[in-house]
């Protein structure tokens, strides 16, 4: 059995909206910009001036993804193991893995575009629950909705949870987990089985291998590794209707078996016993950034788990 990462940016960090079929390959999102409390008061008998309304669109183009893997007759008659299943879970995998970085580009392409987004800390700075407080408030701040249950979702790096993990600083969330049974509990835990690790400061914190590493950062010869918190509709995703996107390594790809009868001119001795293949569309964008600010932020620093 191969180890396998989790893939959690399109599933857990994303929101679809399907692309119906025979309408172009570009969905397109707009938001108006909030109105400012009005200053003024009115003369008595005259209207004053008609506001305008001032749209901001995010366009995202559905791009073609596939791969495909023929099962020979050597392999699927004289390997040890069920070759055509082997390929299948593989090629699930390997899906799973695009949409997420397909994902992964799309937001860090958004931090990239938008300042707001972006906490960046200092050399021999470590993630501390402070941070997480801080992402929290200024999301708050700036009116972004959460998530499932009303939570900001976060994916962190295993590496980055030991160091928030290992803030024992008065306030932070083993101070505070430490000091009821429930929470100590967690604490005793190894956390290996678990996908979320736990709520803190109004954020869900999710683990997952595959965020984004930045070399020679914060300065030379360092690593340095993202980490989102993210509100409702800050990345939206579209999929074409009725062609499902996989979002975890357990979506089902085609498996085509060809038969004694199957013989034609593309395969006229049966060499090719199965064909694995996936096919799909996918486009990810930010959202219209009509309040100016993003609905998420990204925090990068460096570790000391290696």
């Amino acid at each position: 059995m191969e180890w396998q990462f989790n893939t959690p940016f399109l599933e857990e960090l994303c929101d679809f909206r399907p692309l119906p079929r025979r309408s172009g390959r570009t969905l397109q999102f707009y938001g108006q910009t909030p109105y400012a409390a009005a200053t003024y008061d009115l003369s008595e008998g005259i209207p004053g001036p008609s506001l305008q309304l001032t749209q901001v669109f995010s366009d995202a183009f559905a791009d073609e993804y596939g791969d495909w893997i023929g099962i020979s007759n050597v392999a699927q008659q004289m390997f040890l193991a069920d070759i055509t299943l082997d390929a299948s879970r593989n090629l699930s995998y390997r899906g799973a893995l695009t949409s997420n970085l397909i994902a992964i580009n799309g937001f860090e392409a958004a931090a990239t575009a938008q300042a707001s987004a972006r906490i960046d800390l200092l050399d021999n700075e470590f993630m501390l629950s402070n941070t997480i407080r801080k992402s929290e408030s200024q999301l708050m701040g700036n009116a972004v909705p959460g998530r499932d249950g009303g939570l900001y979702t976060s994916a962190m790096h295993p590496y980055v949870v030991y160091d928030f993990m290992s803030d024992n600083s008065a306030g932070s969330a083993v101070d505070t987990l430490k000091r009821s049974t429930e929470g100590a509990s967690v604490l005793k835990s190894d956390m290996t089985r678990g996908y979320t690790v736990l709520e803190w400061a109004g954020v869900r914190i999710i683990r997952t291998q595959t965020v984004p590493t930045y070399s020679n950062y914060p300065s030379v010869g360092k690593t340095g590794y993202a980490t989102y918190i993210v509100g409702r509709e800050a990345m939206m995703a579209s999929e074409l209707l009725g062609n499902r996107v996989p979002r975890n390594p357990s979506f089902k790809v085609n498996v085509k078996t060809f038969g004694d009868n199957d013989i034609d001119l593309s395969n006229p001795m049966l060499q090719t016993r199965a064909i694995v293949s996936y096919d799909w569309f996918l486009g990810v964008v930010a959202r219209p950034n009509t309040n100016n600010t993003a609905g998420f932020r990204r925090v990068r620093g460096e570790v000391s788990a290696v």
